[in-house]
């Protein structure tokens, strides 16, 4: 080959190269009421999601996130997703709806332990989301909360409240509703932020374990996609998914 068309050739080999590495920007938003996932911080945005999303981008250089710390309804980030509006969503569990609008990154972030929150003077004993539904009682949850749909699918009782889980706990506080049904992350978070520890309580026993996962947009490039799921993969291999995890675990 000529030295000419080697150079060429050279050239064309970095020009591919660099365009293959080139920087992907991704859009997401902080999720209303969820905390510890994001806390309820004034400034840029904090908590377990912008944790493992700066863990993404410690494994692959070339992908970034730039979150919006406003609070966001659940719903109305359902909505963006769909509607292209943000590139990805972290840590919601898995709905048919979701699988419509959305792609959902196979490896899991962690697993949800849902509870129900209570009144500390209700001494009823609830083992099972059956047990739930026998005693026909009221049971609140975050407007938009997979949960909800799932609750009622089993025959109990639910109130969709938005503005959070401060608001939910409050409904359970004032007798409203007799149990604010969350993870157990969330729920021990905001009993102790709304200085709610003498009347409320996380009830013993887990109603269910959830698998929660990253999504990302239809209409992000496939090439983005993927790595998003090498990414990810990576994460949970080397432990330190779980990592983030416990740590919040420990400071509940």
């Amino acid at each position: 080959m000529r030295p000419f068309a080697t150079f060429l050739l050279v050239l064309l080999m970095a020009a591919t190269q660099s365009a293959m590495a080139q920087t992907v920007a991704m859009r997401t938003v902080a999720q209303e009421g969820s905390a510890p996932k994001f806390m309820d911080t004034e400034g840029p945005a904090t908590g377990h999601c912008p944790d493992i999303l700066a863990a993404i981008e410690r494994v692959d250089k070339n992908l970034r996130f730039s979150i919006d710390p406003q609070p966001t309804p659940v719903k109305r980030i359902e909505a963006g997703l769909k509607d292209g509006l943000l590139d990805v969503v972290c840590a919601l569990l898995d709905t048919p709806m979701r699988n419509e609008i959305a792609f959902r990154i196979s490896t899991p972030l962690f697993t949800l332990q849902e509870r129900l929150v209570g009144r500390r003077d209700d001494n009823g004993v609830i083992q099972s989301v059956k047990d739930l539904t026998q005693t026909d009682d009221l049971v609140v949850t975050q407007s938009g909360a997979s949960y909800a749909a799932d609750l009622r699918r089993h025959g109990v009782r639910v109130l969709e409240t938005p503005g959070g889980s401060a608001v939910a706990l409050r409904n359970v506080a004032s007798k409203r509703a007799r149990f604010y049904y969350t993870n157990e992350l969330t729920g021990a978070h905001y009993i102790k932020a709304e200085g709610l520890s003498d009347q409320l309580r996380l009830h013993p026993g887990v109603m269910q374990s959830s698998l929660s996962y990253l999504w990302a947009s239809r209409r992000l490039d496939p090439t983005t996609v993927r790595l998003l799921e090498q990414a990810v993969a990576q994460l949970k291999r080397s432990g330190e998914l779980d990592r983030i995890y416990q740590r919040y675990q420990r400071d509940h």
